[in-house]
C-alpha cells in the first residue's frame, strides 16, 4: 500500500522522543504518505505525515484513510 492518503477521521500517532514515545491525534482530513510497506499483519507502520516519519497502528489506517 504505497500513495497518499486521507484520513477521515482523527488516529492515534506516536513518535519517538529522548528514548521514548510518545503519542499524540493526527487530526481528521489530513494528508499521509505511505512508503511502500503492506498491512501485512505488522502492527504498526511508518508514515510521513507533515514532512515528519511518525508511527501509527495498521488497524487505524485500515479504518480511517482513503486514497486520494
Amino acid at each position: 500500500m504505497t500513495g497518499k492518503y486521507r484520513l477521515n477521521q482523527p488516529a492515534l500517532a506516536l513518535v519517538a522522543v529522548n528514548g521514548h514515545h510518545e503519542s499524540f491525534t493526527i487530526p481528521a482530513d489530513e494528508t499521509l504518505d505511505l512508503n511502500g510497506k503492506t498491512f501485512n499483519g505488522e502492527r504498526l507502520m511508518d508514515v510521513v505525515w507533515n514532512g515528519k516519519v511518525v508511527m501509527m497502528f495498521t488497524a487505524d489506517l485500515k479504518l480511517a484513510t482513503v486514497v486520494i
